[in-house]
């Protein structure tokens, strides 16, 4: 298949070769490229194991799943009341799925500066470089974007009836996944231009988390029939200005002019032109314009993992702010304070938390959403919405929100980094539930409080003032969940265990009876949320058991801290003689 693709590579030489590229150089390289990715496994379908090694599924398995999804998705093309709209959302699925495939997989590809070593000394100019990292992430995608779209290339054919349609479908795939490349290529490539290294990284999280959360948005809102598939395949897509700008709607543009002439008009014929036009003016708009000056990027790049400090940024006096005030109000003791401030510090300041956790403040709208507005609710939308708000399904909406909390309290013992946690061990720290219970006070005071302050101000606004009770006490039952989690599943030190260490077989069951219980005072709460006076009456004792659980947790000694390092040995059992620190 490399040597196809290789050959294929070739009809684009006059292109490229205008470009100002190096035919020579780019073969030679996009050749060991593809040689060396043969060896290096694969995030997708890939199973990660503590301690770093990966087990990556059988090709036979990986074909078999992409296939299998290319069906589900060909499922579209059967609704050809209007064919056009049935291939652009064939398209949009199709493309959305292979963005985030090119984002997990290759970004890191596309970014990758340790060749550099290699070729700098080379004269190998920034065209040539930037154009084999394209062509290179382009041949691997094809391979998955054929795989995906071979179902449909079947279909097509049954559908139009027409073999010629499987055909015009091959260069629909064709154009969707060089679109989808050149899109990524191109937004990466912009935010090297106009950033620095480290914001860049930053963006590109961002970006990751954003398409992930839309694709799960859109699942969810089509399984609560919020938003009515059957609807859209129906609808007439061209009498909307927006549509003509939408890279899908191109790509069926070709259908429709080719196989449904006595349908098409002018607009579709110069819309499937556009989708052919596209990607050799997006490819020569990345080699002329932004290509230059990558070598120079990626090497910025490379040397910005961290903030940079220079001597004046060191000669500044730190000054105090709102969460170190924060930190000496609700964690006045020493160790307890220094808990808190690890961190919020590393928290905010690790890429790798902040990719795995917000996304789960996006899902938890959505799925209240889903489980309000579905779940085989009869009428409009607009009746459902009526419904839920004149009912007390709002109590729910805190509750869900636990998902944040549990979600901080994985990931935060959590880190590529692990082995610096060795300072914990060497400080003569009595008791580590000190530290713990900081930890939790930063998670909860930073993220989970603002998170239900946002939601609360939502809910009071749709429901009415007469939730506020409900809120508070939903608010504290579910930090009294976060604290039982954090007793009986999390157990580590902030930010002091390897990504995914394995866990042992009693959590699943401590995690079970935890989530069980916040399942029955969620539901127990929904049934006494009509009874005012006793939902205000309940606040205390909810208050009082999680200041009980709390002060429990701070007791947690070092016998209950898991260490993951070897070359740290077991934890501490002798209690170290502690320092006394003085006062904030």
């Amino acid at each position: 298949m490399d040597k196809i693709f290789l050959r294929l590579v070739r009809f684009f030489d006059p292109v490229l070769e205008k470009a100002g590229v190096n035919l020579d150089q780019l073969h030679e390289i996009l050749r060991v490229k593809l040689l060396m990715d043969n060896r290096r496994p694969r995030n997708l379908f890939s199973k990660r194991r503590s301690g770093g090694t990966g087990k990556v599924t059988s090709p036979i398995m990986i074909t078999f799943f992409t296939v299998l999804m290319g069906f589900f998705i060909s499922m579209l093309l059967w609704f050809n009341d209007i064919p056009l709209a049935g291939q652009t959302f064939y398209f949009v699925v199709f493309m959305v799925i292979l963005t985030l495939t090119i984002v997990s997989d290759f970004t890191t590809v596309l970014l990758d500066s340790r060749d550099q070593f290699i070729l700098l000394p080379r004269p190998v100019d920034d065209r040539t470089i930037a154009v084999s990292r394209i062509l290179h992430i382009t041949v691997y995608v094809l391979r998955l974007a054929l795989l995906q779209g071979l179902p449909g290339m079947i279909m097509v054919g049954f559908v139009d009836k027409s073999p010629f349609a499987s055909i015009i479908f091959l260069v629909q795939i064709l154009e969707a996944t060089f679109l989808c490349i050149l899109f990524v290529n191109l937004i990466y490539l912009a935010f090297m231009r106009s950033v620095n290294g480290q914001k860049f990284k930053d963006m590109i999280g961002y970006f990751q988390m954003a398409l992930s959360t839309i694709m799960m948005a859109s699942y969810y809102m089509i399984q609560a029939r919020v938003i009515d598939i059957r609807v859209l395949l129906k609808t007439s897509l061209l009498v909307h200005w927006w549509a003509y700008f939408l890279p899908p709607v191109w790509i069926a543009a070709l259908n429709q002019t080719l196989m449904h002439p006595l349908s098409q008009n002018l607009y579709t014929s110069l819309l499937a032109v556009v989708g052919l036009v596209t990607p050799l003016a997006g490819l020569w708009f990345v080699i002329k314009v932004l290509a230059p000056g990558f070598n120079r990027k990626l090497a910025i790049l490379a040397t910005s993992d961290g903030n940079p400090t220079t001597s004046s940024d060191v000669k500044k006096v730190y000054k105090q702010d709102f969460r170190d005030k924060i930190a000496n109000f609700i964690a006045p003791r020493p160790v307890e304070n220094a808990g808190f401030r690890i961190t919020y510090k590393l928290a905010s300041r690790t890429r790798e938390f902040k990719m795995k956790t917000y996304p789960a403040f996006a899902y938890v709208p959505i799925m209240f959403l889903y489980f309000t507005l579905g779940r085989g609710r009869g009428g409009t939308l607009m009746e459902r919405l009526i419904q839920v708000q004149h009912g007390s399904s709002y109590v729910f909406l805190v509750y869900l929100s636990t998902i944040v909390l549990t979600s901080l309290l994985t990931q935060i013992s959590m880190s590529e980094k692990y082995k610096s946690a060795w300072v914990y061990y060497a400080l003569p720290v009595e008791k580590p539930g000190e530290i713990l219970s900081g930890m939790y006070k930063a998670l909860v005071m930073l993220y989970f409080l603002p998170f239900c302050v946002i939601l609360s101000i939502a809910t009071v606004c749709v429901w009415g003032p007469q939730a506020i009770n409900d809120l508070i006490l939903a608010f504290l039952l579910s930090t009294f969940y976060g604290v039982l989690i954090a007793l009986f599943t999390m157990k580590g030190l902030p930010f002091s265990k390897p990504v995914l260490a394995k866990q042992g077989g009693g959590r699943a069951i401590s995690n079970l009876v935890t989530l069980g219980l916040l399942g029955i005072l969620g539901f127990g709460h929904y049934l006494l949320a009509k009874y005012e006076t006793l939902i205000w009456i309940a606040i205390i004792p909810a208050a009082i058991l999680l200041w009980v659980t709390l002060h429990y947790y701070r007791k947690q000694t070092w016998d209950n801290i898991e260490n993951y390092d070897e070359d740290m040995g077991p934890a501490p059992q002798k209690k170290p003689v502690p320092l006394k620190f003085k006062s904030q």
